[in-house]
């Protein structure tokens, strides 16, 4: 089975040895799992390439989650409702378009019980964002936030997903889960922005998207402020479980996997 993930400067990827671990666990030994890094101008003879050497399936990563869409023939509700993929498949050398980032987005959400919290700000607006907002709505957290940079894209992601746009001024009483889908933080990203450092209230949550390093230097800022903190790393593998029952045709993948011990790998490959 061939199988990789596609982005821009994603040479520090560890889709490679995540995928390589699940499967192996899974009891599957078919699996080459390719990093393609290429630019924009290379993606469509990229695809028709993967096409071509009849690749089963592909993750899709920063920056192509949103403009993958226009060469897939087929769009499935996820992806639809994201407006954004992170996962193909080809099936009889049609394309489908899947987000795993939302389904996988889900499962770490059950498990963090989100329910709690008073409300949630996003921090960016771009990549996996979306899936963050429908992955949230489908929670029913009662109120979610955008907050960024620019403040034309906010806006323009405000009216699109119907969120509300953050107000770092205005007091806020309730306890917040808190989201970085920025690479702020992150090892090839490591500043943040000066106006991302707001005052957590006591009960707030901070849930950083990047898995690199551990814990990221956005995680740092959240614990010196005396707040629970969580990485990227269980999403990865949620998204990544997710897409190998999609390309297998497997809806059983993964149900007995040590996600612990998956974890610990994938923390000691990152050295």
């Amino acid at each position: 089975m061939k199988l990789g993930i596609l982005g821009k400067n994603i040479s520090y990827s560890l889709s490679p040895v995540l995928h390589k671990l699940l499967c192996r666990e899974a009891g599957y030994i078919d699996i080459g799992y390719t990093i393609f890094d290429v630019p924009p101008e290379d993606l469509p003879k990229t695809i028709r390439r993967l096409t071509q050497e009849n690749f089963t399936g592909i993750n899709v990563t920063i920056p192509y989650k949103k403009t993958i869409l226009k060469f897939c023939d087929r769009l499935d509700e996820s992806a639809e409702l994201c407006g954004s993929a992170n996962t193909l498949h080809w099936d009889q050398n049609r394309i489908t378009a899947l987000n795993t980032d939302l389904s996988g987005l889900l499962n770490v959400f059950r498990t963090l019980n989100i329910q709690t919290f008073t409300r949630s700000v996003i921090f960016g607006y771009g990549g996996v964002a979306p899936a963050v907002v429908v992955a949230l709505k489908k929670s029913r957290v009662p109120q979610i936030e955008i907050f960024g940079r620019s403040s034309q894209r906010i806006k323009d992601f405000s009216d699109q997903f119907d969120v509300y746009v953050h107000n770092p001024a205005k007091s806020f009483a309730g306890t917040t889960l808190w989201i970085n889908a920025t690479p702020a933080g992150s090892v090839n990203h490591p500043e943040i922005p000066g106006s991302f450092f707001i005052t957590p209230n006591r009960g707030d949550f901070f849930l950083d998207l990047n898995y690199s390093p551990v814990p990221t230097n956005f995680q740092q800022y959240f614990i010196s402020q005396g707040i629970e903190t969580a990485g990227g790393l269980d999403m990865l593998i949620e998204q990544a479980v997710d897409s190998q029952k999609l390309w297998r045709d497997d809806p059983h993948f993964g149900e007995d996997l040590d996600r612990a011990l998956i974890k610990k790998q994938l923390i000691s490959a990152m050295g």
